[in-house]
């Protein structure tokens, strides 16, 4: 095929109006599954601290002869828990002539960008409390930042870890939520879910929730108790169900939930009535005062997290 000698076409014409979807269309997800989770609540101070109890183990020796003299003992006081809370941001800076030009998919970038920078700023904090970061009080003068412990490095009772693994926690002596060390990668199995959830159901706890990263939400509906070519028919249609959303061990259900946002290579294993983040400041838009031909903006939020008892839950660390 050859084009018409003289045929004038879209190569050569001038002024032929571009074609941009007056839309932009955003993939990444701002879902915070574990913040919508948990509990909230308020923090007064930089430094946020609670108390936790535990019950003696029963006694089967408690038998005492008739007119005995009583005796007593030292009650042990609560322990004393603390974390501090952490400040993200994410800035905006849009100069004057971005903010009036007439632009496809939105019409004031301002906004545009503080929205996209809201959902970031959900993002990294999704990810740090879920993380095993550990608590860092801070120093003055410009020095280090202060950071919130992450959920991973409070747990320390019902922890399954990989050879070489070690528990970070809460030290008493210096305030701090210490990292945990990482252990030999292994694979996930419904052993160790078992194992754990008996291990928090005996600490007094009830976790309904299991939170996993993607590649270990697949481990997680390869048990063997879910059928693998189960097919449910209707209208002439087939359903393969190839995931488990529900987990009914012998120590209650839980519920899997995929997380976009958290670390690779754990299951969080969560009982939602004893995790809390907690906010000093919550997230707001901050209005520093203009200095040049430019708007600007910063998304501040000053946020910790409560491990209210981490015997209540329960973590599987070092997973392939």
């Amino acid at each position: 095929m050859a084009q018409v000698a003289g045929t004038t076409d879209t190569y050569a014409s001038k002024g032929i109006r571009e074609d941009l979807q007056d839309k932009i269309y955003m993939i990444s997800k701002a879902d915070t599954p574990f913040m919508t989770a948990v509990g909230t609540g308020t923090a007064t101070s930089t430094r946020h601290e609670w108390q936790t109890d535990v019950l003696a183990a029963p006694d089967t020796t408690n038998a005492q002869i008739e007119g005995d003299t009583y005796a007593y003992a030292i009650a042990t006081p609560p322990a004393r828990i603390g974390n501090y809370t952490q400040i993200s941001r994410k800035p905006v800076l849009i100069s004057g002539t971005l903010e009036v030009v007439k632009k496809a998919g939105r019409s004031s970038e301002m906004k545009y960008q503080a929205m996209k920078q809201g959902m970031n700023l959900k993002r990294d904090m999704e990810a740090i409390l879920t993380s095993a970061q550990g608590s860092n009080a801070g120093s003055a003068a410009g020095g280090a930042a202060r950071k919130t412990a992450g959920f991973q490095a409070f747990l320390t009772t019902n922890v399954s870890r990989g050879v070489g693994g070690a528990n970070g926690g809460f030290n008493s002596g210096t305030g701090l939520v210490s990292a945990p060390t990482a252990g030999t990668a292994r694979t996930m199995t419904e052993t160790m879910v078992k194992d754990m959830q008996q291990s928090a159901y005996i600490a007094g706890g009830n976790p309904d929730v299991i939170m996993l990263p993607p590649a270990q939400k697949r481990s997680f509906s390869a048990f063997t108790g879910i059928a693998q070519a189960r097919r449910e028919t209707g209208n002439r249609l087939a359903t393969i169900i190839g995931g488990a959303d529900v987990y009914v061990g012998d120590f209650g259900e839980l519920t899997s939930v995929p997380n976009r946002q958290m670390a690779a290579g754990v299951a969080l294993g969560i009982d939602a009535s004893f995790v809390s983040v907690d906010y000093l400041r919550r997230m707001f838009v901050d209005k520093p005062a203009k200095d040049g031909d430019a708007f600007k903006r910063m998304m501040v939020c000053e946020y910790t997290l409560a491990v209210l008892n981490e015997a209540s839950c329960f973590l599987i660390a070092d997973l392939t």
